[in-house]
């Protein structure tokens, strides 16, 4: 009785190991690594471009008017800031350069360019307003 019942259980054992070896091997899975072992690298198909918009004594200014100019043709995007000054603009084309400006009452930032030879994928800006020149 001892034997046959060493004998069934070795035979378990040889039908388990190599289905459990099997599976572990298999690149796809996700069992014991918590996701596939070859991930491809994702590289982003577009840019995203954050900041916020300052006074002369560096507090954020609600309402201030953020252009976007696409300096290939001309298309222009507006943002105006939140509470906090923050703007934000999605679905930058890696391969366009861009031009940034605020405004505010009697105000304006320097204008700022994003390069297309720049491949930052999330890009910030913090703009502060000074007088327009006369």
């Amino acid at each position: 009785m001892r034997g046959r019942l060493l004998l069934t259980a070795s035979l378990i054992a040889i039908a388990v190991v190599p289905a459990l070896a099997q599976k572990t091997s298999d690149p796809n899975s996700n069992v014991f690594m918590g996701g596939p072992k070859y991930k491809k690298d994702k590289t982003p198909k577009s840019r995203f471009l954050k900041g916020t918009v300052t006074d002369d004594s560096g507090k954020p200014v609600k309402g201030a008017l953020v252009t976007l100019t696409n300096k290939a043709s001309n298309d222009k995007w507006t943002f105006i800031t939140k509470d906090d000054g923050r703007y934000n603009f999605a679905d930058l084309s890696f391969t366009v350069d861009y031009e940034l400006i605020a405004r505010f009452q009697d105000m304006q930032s320097e204008t700022r360019n994003l390069s297309q030879y720049d491949r930052t994928p999330n890009i910030v800006r913090i703009l502060a307003l000074a007088k327009k020149p006369d």
